[in-house]
């Protein structure tokens, strides 16, 4: 697809300044200004971030201290508590964490995951009947509930007080719960919004064990050191993919490092089934090797497997577990490309819907073409726990803000995912008579639709998202950091540039620019290419995936290059590789 390349621009005399103060190179000073970091403190926070000063304290958010409050109050007086988290990664590694931590603190809490098909998300009539029954008299939601002002209303009737851990966009109304952790509350002064529904269940125990032991509860015992919650919280901070800046980028620093030694069993096992060596883990491993395996039980089967993985003190039901999500991935991932195939063949036929046999349902001769500006396609069938990853491939492919819905008897359940521009919430929410429910975020949602209401809800959809973005939006931007040339690259540098990272959604890895490369050699291989690039005098290596077609790169011809700069090692030898990005024909061939 063709993208827009701009080079970032940065105040000089701001880049000058850091470069000096801290003691870095022109172009990594250059790279922080990008990153937002304007002054000597705040680069050195961002090159040696630290829990114990880039935290801010959990009593800046709201009914923090109701909500360790009436804890406290449950564990002193042997309430039964249950930890209710989401099915999806970050709401069971949140209830895992929080599970942990309740029990090494002397609690015995119940938890309780939903089933994604047979009772959905968030809380549930029936599940809070169940919880009662047990005697449960405190439930604390993690990475849902900010929706549920009917359950929990049902829930205060039942004599069951409710706690809220939820980061995501909240109704006007707020629910009668004792009290919600959720940043995004106009009335929150918590200075970042970014957190997961598993950094929020973090920031919880903080605000727990300090009141704990402003109590006294810890006197006879040193409290739970908290950095050792962070492998399950990275795993969830990732593999949810909220930006990896600020408290998210503070709490992923410490937490890889935790990965990489944890003797949890599950974490243990998870990484054994992902063939994830012992040692450092990065980013890419959690987000494409870890995650997806934890978010597959919820998708294909129940969430509720995680929790019972993360928690466990056994070996042997941490591995039996863990196998478990590597065959529910590998089936995740035959069922996402089977609904992928269908939503493909949708776009190609111009139907809006089919049914399970591929039967056109509805058409008006709709195709994507340039005057469309999102996508919406249904089928019955359609299994709803791969339609949040079908909706990102069809984004990643047409980026054009994308609804994806599975219907079962008449009742449609989606997923949505979004470009940049486009607030998906805000969106849905000017199509809400025409739907039953949705929530989520600015980039991701889900959605409940009557099939009768579809046609409608589609044609207001791309309505709402034509006011919204122009033509321009609609072609993918890359963000250049800097243009250099090979000379002034080397393996020092590349070392340097990971000193930025852990790098994700909002710290992305730097990306360069070169103009007027020579391709000296191309070798293809399954799935990519690698290349001998000249420019300078100086020839360098690079690697390219999943290309294309018309990706301009053939031996003899001149190209400008966009690339991230790898370390690679041959053998022992270590050496500076360019991974590429994207790439044009120069001007001057």
């Amino acid at each position: 697809m063709e993208k827009r390349w701009v080079l970032r621009e940065a105040d000089e005399e701001v880049v000058s300044h850091l470069s000096d103060q801290l003691k870095v190179s022109t172009l990594l000073a250059r790279i922080l200004v990008h990153r937002g970091v304007m002054d000597s403190d705040a680069g050195k926070r961002f090159l040696s971030p630290s829990l114990r000063s880039d935290l801010p304290s959990p009593f800046l958010m709201a009914d923090m201290d109701r909500a360790a409050e009436r804890l406290a109050c449950a564990l002193e007086g042997k309430e039964l508590i249950c930890v209710w988290g989401d099915y999806d990664v970050d709401g069971t590694t949140g209830s895992s964490a929080l599970v942990i931590f309740l029990r090494e603190i002397g609690g015995n809490p119940l938890y309780y995951i939903p089933h994604r098909i047979e009772e959905g998300y968030g809380l549930s009539p029936q599940g809070l009947e169940r919880l009662r029954f047990r005697g449960v008299r405190l439930i604390v939601s993690v990475d849902c509930g900010i929706s549920n002002y009917k359950e929990i209303e049902l829930a205060r009737g039942m004599g069951i007080d409710v706690i809220i851990v939820d980061h995501h966009e909240p109704p006007p109304l707020l629910p009668p719960a004792v009290a919600i952790l959720n940043p995004h509350r106009s009335d929150c002064p918590f200075p970042d919004k970014g957190l997961s529904g598993a950094g929020l269940a973090f920031y919880l125990i903080i605000g727990l064990r300090a009141s704990l032991r402003d109590r006294g509860w810890f006197s006879e015992a040193d409290p739970p050191d908290i950095r050792r919650y962070l492998d399950i919280v990275a795993l969830g901070t990732i593999a949810d993919m909220v930006p990896l800046k600020g408290v998210n980028r503070v709490l992923t620093q410490r937490g890889l490092t935790e990965l990489g030694v944890s003797t949890r069993p599950g974490i243990r096992a998870l990484k054994q089934v992902a063939n994830i060596p012992s040692g450092e883990v990065s980013v890419g491993q959690v987000a494409f090797q870890l995650g997806p395996r934890i978010n597959a039980a919820g998708r294909v089967d129940a969430g509720l497997k995680v929790v019972e993985m993360l928690t466990t003190g056994s070996e042997e039901e941490a591995c039996r577990i863990a196998g478990e999500l590597d065959r529910h991935n590998r089936e995740r991932r035959e069922i996402e490309g089977h609904v992928l195939a269908e939503a493909l063949a949708q776009l190609k036929t111009g139907a809006r819907v089919m049914d399970s046999e591929s039967r056109i349902l509805d058409s008006d001769s709709w195709k994507l073409s340039s005057d469309r500006t999102s996508i919406v396609l249904g089928a019955e069938g359609w299994h709803p726990g791969v339609l949040g990853i079908v909706a990102s491939r069809l984004v990643e492919r047409f980026y054009r803000p994308t609804v994806v819905i599975g219907f079962h008897q008449g009742e449609g359940k989606g997923s949505a995912r979004s470009i940049r521009g486009f607030h998906l919430v805000e969106g849905l929410g000017r199509c809400a008579d025409l739907l039953e429910k949705f929530g989520g975020h600015e980039y991701a949602a889900g959605l409940t639709v009557r099939q009768e209401q579809f046609q409608a809800f589609s044609d207001r959809f791309e309505d709402t998202a034509r006011l919204s973005l122009t033509s321009e939006d609609l072609v993918p931007l890359l963000e250049v950091d800097a243009e250099i040339d090979f000379s002034t690259i080397d393996l020092p540098l590349a070392r340097q540039i990971q000193i930025l990272g852990p790098f994700g959604i909002g710290n992305p890895e730097p990306l360069f620019e070169t103009r007027e490369v020579e391709v000296s050699e191309r070798r293809d291989f399954n799935g990519g290419s690698r290349f001998k690039l000249r420019h300078g005098g100086r020839t360098l290596d690079g690697v390219g995936f999943r290309l294309g077609d018309d990706f301009p790169g053939h031996k003899g011809t001149k190209i400008d290059l966009a690339y991230r700069l790898s370390e690679n090692d041959w053998g022992g030898t270590y050496q500076v590789e360019l991974r590429i990005v994207d790439a044009r024909p120069s001007a001057k061939q």
